[in-house]
């Protein structure tokens, strides 16, 4: 699901716990230096804390991903790492803090440092991705333009900037600690996007973007664009433009060349059946915000279209939910729909043939239904908080590409996001951090979040209840998530803050009703984001009743709202090796009354467990693929929704088979074709992480067959930019037993997910940044199946880059429709998100000089390409064009008012 790790998954596997690691020693030797500063008496003031706050100059500079002389850890060489420097420069014209100790700089780095190295500094990292920078004894200041150097080392790999937190805070005994200021983001005036005066610009692309000694990816320069760009650029027509419907139907027919019908006048809607206006508000309001009016009953309405919706009570075999039938003429509109939603996917596509500016409509006849019946979107909420107003305008943009599953993850490590009525601890004390590490009235800043309070919150009941009822109307299922048993400090340390509360009182019952936390469990462990308290101890009864309690709290609240819960995503994931020491845990194992025999597989324990628990109040149990493949399906629910989030070179086709063969529901989040938290194309400057991808475009989304996953093989390339082999045939061990077979016959994939990781995405227009436009691809393959996609092999079969299933003609069929599919977003559908105010990704176009000209494209044919040489001036590019090089290029929205970054050609 959420690994976002810079290493391989095997690695992660035997890296994820056990023993007391280096890191962990560190952690301890840490603490007792804090303890041992904290018994000396500081001279520092407040005054001096704020000084140095606003005055000191941090730079973090990164050297290299293929270092050649990383230091040993745990005794054993490491074969590669990457390595950096922090610099600290103190621009003042006083040395400060000569005579004291006793203050400690912390930030936050994703993946720990395990060793370092500095005249003046310890670097030591303590839980999750905070790192505390302390002074050694050799220390005499910050002196009067100095600058101060930590070299590092860690044991996995970066490529991107935005992946380096911002908000280094200064803290010293008893006085209000302090962001750095020269570690503050700023916004650049021209593209909206983010700025990190803290960060060193990478420049050397042979060692910065390689992700190993053998990473073979190419930086995605404007060299490489222009040469990877889809070579059909043939100009759609406008009637192409005007008919042409994002998600594409079933089917279109054009009944009148050059003929269109004028809706200047607006439109008059009447109903047939069971279906009321009220049942479509949504959109018309959609229709209307793209200057497409409803006239009421009683106005004047002579020269309006009259608009026939008749729900259609004969529904034939072959209709999904959703089916509806379009029919624009002359003189009227007609839609006859299965059900609502149909209906309300219909006048989705009239606002879909609408081009702003111009009220006429084409005249055809649309034949629509899903291919999908889980077309899902995923946020995280709870790692950087998203308000209320973010996911409103994310539910009307899911439902205008008719999309209809909402995945709110709403708890993680980092933060716990929703009210729920029976404890009020989780949005006390875990709906924000502080800068403070002890937990006990917020959370520690993990995640930059030393300055988080525009990124962290939580949803109100009444929040809640309004997302609930706006997504109702927009025919969008809300599944929430709430991550357990791991992923779970936020929940902890609030259960862990209720106990003290409550033993304060001297009410030993209640302290313990809810606890999460045997403390007198001595296991070490760190789990995948390197936390070593984020599991809930699943063998204490009081976790059961707090998980109860949780269900119970939120089933009321979508009962009241008029929204049931019909799924809950148990989370079920990344369990790091918690409970070996755990006596409660070994007291569960030893006794022989029950099921659980081996304290391995505790975590399959509590996932059947809850999930029975979910089953038991009507809800359908979903979770993520690693932890729900642990469980014994005969003792699981019958309906099950599995999502499977391994990539293509891992192998996700044998999760799909393993989950398949269990009969339960699966659902594809497919890292490498559907995480937004993975970057657009290779290039520091792109945030994400590329752990699953180095490249995760609307493009390559659009390219993605979820129905035959091991075909990727033939043309897709893994983390390093290599080839990969996906075998789908039948295989046993030495020992002849099953490891893989393939798809039972007639099996389908339920649906397709987009997920959206918050870790790097601290706010909302980068949240925007990273949906969209990937979102519409998502739609595409969530509703449309293409005629260029290869039907799965029952039989099994083995794919690699020469197998030659995908037909260079089958190729060529593909990207045709996706120059459509892209100039359609470039003309119509990227301005309609301008209009509605979404911050979309605008592409950098790709160019070369070729004789003294330059030569540019664009992925989105369509949108406006500027260039600037010597001459300083942005200026329209519109064809190759004589230019002194060094030139700039850059693109602008479709509205012509924000600007995307620019890349430069020297030559």
């Amino acid at each position: 699901m959420k690994i976002n790790a810079n290493i391989p998954f095997y690695a992660l596997l035997a890296s994820s716990v056990l023993s007391l690691s280096a890191c962990q020693e560190q952690q301890a030797t840490g603490a007792k230096q804090q303890a041992e500063q904290a018994k000396s008496v500081s001279s520092l003031s407040q005054q001096d804390i704020d000084n140095l706050a606003s005055s000191l100059a941090v730079k973090y500079r990164f050297l290299s991903n293929i270092e050649t002389d990383c230091p040993d850890k745990d005794n054993q060489p490491v074969a590669h790492c990457y390595s950096a420097e922090i610099l600290l420069t103190n621009n003042t014209n006083a040395d400060v803090f000569a005579d004291d100790k006793s203050w400690q700089l912390n930030y936050s780095q994703v993946y720990p440092a395990y060793a370092s190295e500095s005249d003046d500094f310890n670097l030591l990292h303590l839980n999750g991705d905070i790192h505390q920078i302390t002074a050694k004894d050799s220390f005499a200041g910050f002196k009067a333009g100095k600058t101060h150097k930590v070299k590092l080392w860690v044991k996995s790999t970066l490529i991107g900037e935005p992946e380096l937190m911002p908000n280094y805070w200064l803290a010293a005994n008893n006085l209000q600690a302090r962001v750095i200021a020269s570690t503050k983001t700023s916004l650049d005036s021209e593209t909206g996007l983010e700025v990190q005066p803290y960060v060193v610009p990478f420049s050397d692309t042979v060692k910065q973007i390689k992700s190993a000694p053998n990473d073979i990816n190419e930086y995605s320069s404007p060299a490489w664009l222009y040469d990877n760009a889809v070579k059909i650029e043939t100009s759609i027509s406008q009637q192409q433009l005007a008919s042409a419907i994002i998600p594409t139907p079933q089917s279109v027919k054009l009944t009148k060349q050059d003929t269109y019908l004028d809706i200047s006048k607006g439109l008059a809607f009447s109903f047939v059946g069971d279906i009321r206006q009220s049942d479509i508000d949504a959109a018309i309001e959609r229709l209307s915000l793209l200057g497409v009016n409803r006239v009421g009953s009683g106005d004047k309405s002579d020269a309006a279209v009259p608009v026939t919706i008749t729900l259609n009570e004969a529904k034939p075999a072959n209709w999904r939910a959703g089916h509806y039938q379009l029919s624009i003429t002359e003189r009227a509109i007609d839609i006859s729909a299965q059900d609502k939603a149909g209906a309300f996917y219909a006048l989705q596509s009239i606002a879909s043939l609408v081009q702003l500016g111009a009220a006429v409509l084409p005249l055809v006849e649309v034949t629509d239904q899903p291919h999908y019946d889980y077309r899902g979107q995923h946020v995280d909420v709870a790692r950087n908080f998203h308000s209320k107003e973010f996911i409103f305008a994310l539910i009307k943009q899911m439902a205008a590409y008719k999309l209809n599953k909402l995945h709110l993850h709403l708890a993680e490590d980092e933060g716990w996001r929703l009210q729920l009525p029976s404890f009020p601890e989780l949005t006390q004390i875990s709906s924000k951090r502080c800068m403070a590490l002890d937990d006990k009235a917020c959370l520690q800043p993990q995640l930059g979040g030393a300055a988080a309070s525009d990124r962290d919150g939580y949803y109100s009941v009444e929040d809640y209840q309004e997302i609930l009822t706006l997504a109702k109307a927009h025919y969008i299922q809300v599944i929430p998530s709430l991550d357990m048993p791991g992923h779970s400090r936020a929940a902890i340390k609030a259960m862990e803050a209720r106990y003290h509360a409550y033993m304060k009182q001297e009410n030993e019952l209640e302290a313990k009703r809810y606890l999460l936390t045997d403390f007198d469990d001595k296991t070490k462990y760190s789990s995948i984001q390197n936390y070593n308290d984020n599991t809930l101890n699943i063998c204490m009864e009081s976790t059961y009743a707090f998980v109860d309690r949780v269900l119970e709290d939120l089933k009321a609240m979508h009962e009241q709202a008029d929204h049931p819960l019909n799924i809950y995503h148990i989370g079920a994931d990344e369990t790091a090796g918690a409970w070996l020491e755990s006596p409660v845990c070994q007291a569960l194992v030893a006794d022989k009354s029950n099921e659980v025999n081996d304290i391995k597989h505790l975590s399959a324990h509590f996932i059947e467990r809850v999930s029975n628990m979910v089953a038991s109040k009507g809800i359908g149990v979903a979770g993520w693929n690693d932890g729900l493949k642990e469980t014994d399906v005969s003792r699981m629910p019958s309906q099950v929704y599995s999502y499977i989030w391994d990539t293509l070179p891992w192998g996700a086709h044998i999760q799909v088979s393993e989950q398949a063969h269990r009969n339960w529901q699966v659902i594809l989040s497919t890292p490498d074709a559907f995480y937004y938290d993975l970057p657009y194309q290779v290039d520091p400057k792109e945030r994400g992480y590329h752990w699953a991808a180095r490249r995760v475009n609307t493009r390559s989304i659009f390219n993605f067959m979820p129905d035959n996953l091991p075909i990727h093989a033939e043309f897709r390339l893994d983390t390093l930019g290599q080839h990969f082999v996906s075998d789908d045939t039948k295989q046993v061990d030495e020992q002849g037993k099953l490891v893989h077979q393939p798809l039972p016959k007639n099996f389908s994939v339920y649906g397709v997910q987009g997920q959206l990781w918050s870790e790097t995405i601290r706010s909302e227009q980068q949240a925007e940044y990273m949906i969209y436009p990937r979102l519409l691809a998502l739609a595409e393959r969530a509703w449309h199946k293409a005629s260029w996609q290869v039907p799965y092999n029952e039989k099994g079969q083995r794919f690699d880059k020469s197998s030659g299933v995908f037909t260079e003609e089958l190729a060529k069929q593909r990207d045709q429709q996706w120059s459509l599919f892209s100039q359609v977003i470039a003309r119509k559908e990227l301005a309609k998100l301008d209009k509605a105010g979404i911050f979309y990704r605008i592409p950098s176009p790709g160019a070369k000089i070729i004789a003294g000209k330059l030569y540019a494209n664009i992925t989105f044919n369509g949108l406006p390409i500027e260039y600037k040489d010597t001459s300083g001036v942005w200026q329209s590019y519109q064809q190759a064009v004589a230019v002194q090089p060094p030139v700039a290029v850059r693109a602008k929205s479709a509205d012509g008012q924000r600007a995307g970054r620019s890349l430069t050609l020297t030559e």
